[in-house]
């Protein structure tokens, strides 16, 4: 099958030069990241790092067939001209979009609308998943209503990040809804079972090299969750996503000044955010534009904690035990669907000795329960692929 892969990328996607008709072509390099400039430019193009593994965990599931990633910026530019679509419509077999929180109130979904009405194949849709629960419905704008009603006229098929998303699709009128998980999920089963296993297992007094990630810039959760689990000693780790473009976190020097250690992955740029003044600990700030990069740095640590979904995620790719604190109804719905062990935020926030309650909790995990889990949902998401013809 020759499959039109678009929508979130991998880190890949940095190599693309242009496009032209159905051709992409890339460089046999990546632009260097050195400055201020380049560093927030790279977060730009991507919004979140985090959505590396979700385009990665995409073009993963879809090995052994012909496919092509387009950027869905091509795509968009090239709404007007009729030869484009022509090439791209006798190109390709299926589309394959990979989304994230799509369905959401602030977000107007008029771009992809148009799109997928000019492509004429079906069209799976990866990953979808929503924002937040309430008056979801009465609140989406009509630019993404529009994109739904579309699809909802082709051959269409949706796998969805759990199961509230695929409810409200269903209820919509789609006919093929799967809830499979994201794909990032799937990328690297193996060290996910490993990652699950070690948690159950992990030995809290000797961990003192952890992931860190949060909303650094927004509040000063992370910083009271260094406090609680590192000795004064050890040095807080913590990865940034979007700070730097979403949360205040700035780097307050001239654009062209050297801020960042391409080989480390390090911010070495002074730097300003809200509650910074609050850290007890010496800690660093990292940033990664390559997943393997992050992989193999996420593996040197003991243990990865934090308020971001593919800031753990990528941990458990590299086997390492990983640990999410749940803050919305997005990381709720993945997070009850595959099954992971989780703290709710709000209980942990409460928490006057954090490690603890971290020792109690994770003393309580059913190992072989949870790999079980993660299996099941594995063989689901692979037999959901098949049936779409993947």
């Amino acid at each position: 099958m020759r499959i039109l892969l678009t929508g979130i990328p991998s880190y890949l996607q940095r190599t693309v030069a242009r496009v032209s008709g159905a051709t992409v072509h890339h460089k046999p390099y990546f632009d260097d990241i050195r400055s201020k400039k380049d560093l927030v430019d790279q977060v730009k193009k991507i919004a979140n790092t985090g959505n590396y593994l979700i385009g990665e965990g995409a073009a993963y599931a879809l090995r052994g067939h012909d496919v092509t990633y387009v950027p869905f910026w091509h795509l968009v530019n090239s709404r007007g001209a009729n030869d484009v679509y022509d090439a791209l419509n006798k190109e390709f077999d299926m589309c394959v979009f990979a989304s994230a929180n799509l369905l959401r109130p602030g977000y107007s979904a008029d771009l992809e609308a148009d799109v997928f009405e000019k492509l004429k194949m079906p069209v799976l849709v990866m990953g979808i998943g929503i924002q937040k629960r309430e008056g979801l419905k009465e609140n989406l704008p009509a630019g993404t209503l529009r994109f739904l009603e579309v699809l909802k006229q082709k051959e269409s098929f949706f796998l969805t990040r759990g199961y509230f998303t695929a409810e409200f699709l269903r209820a919509e009128g789609m006919k093929f809804v799967k809830p499979t998980g994201c794909p990032s999920l799937f990328f690297a089963p193996n060290e996910m079972r490993h990652s699950l296993t070690s948690l159950a297992n992990a030995d809290l007094a000797s961990a003192q090299k952890l992931a860190l990630g949060g909303y650094l810039g927004s509040v000063a959760d992370t910083i009271v969750d260094a406090h609680a689990l590192l000795k004064p000693e050890s040095v807080a780790s913590y990865v940034i996503q979007d700070e730097v473009v979403a949360y205040n976190l700035t780097l307050p020097v001239d654009d062209n000044a050297p801020v960042y250690d391409r080989s480390s992955g390090r911010i070495t740029g002074k730097t300003e955010y809200k509650h910074q003044e609050k850290w007890q600990r010496q800690n660093e700030l990292m940033v990664f534009f390559d997943t393997n990069q992050w992989r193999a740095w996420s593996s040197t640590r003991d243990l990865c904690i934090g308020r971001r979904f593919h800031g753990c995620v990528i941990g458990m790719q590299a086997g390492t035990p990983s640990l999410m604190i749940a803050v919305d109804d997005r990381m709720r719905e993945m997070l009850e669907f595959i099954g992971f062990p989780y703290i709710e935020a709000g209980v942990w926030n409460r928490e006057a000795d954090k490690k603890a309650h971290l020792a109690n909790f994770l003393s309580k995990i059913d190992a072989q329960a949870v790999t079980e889990r993660y299996s099941a949902c594995e063989a689901n998401f692979q037999s959901a692929l098949k049936q779409v013809g993947i």
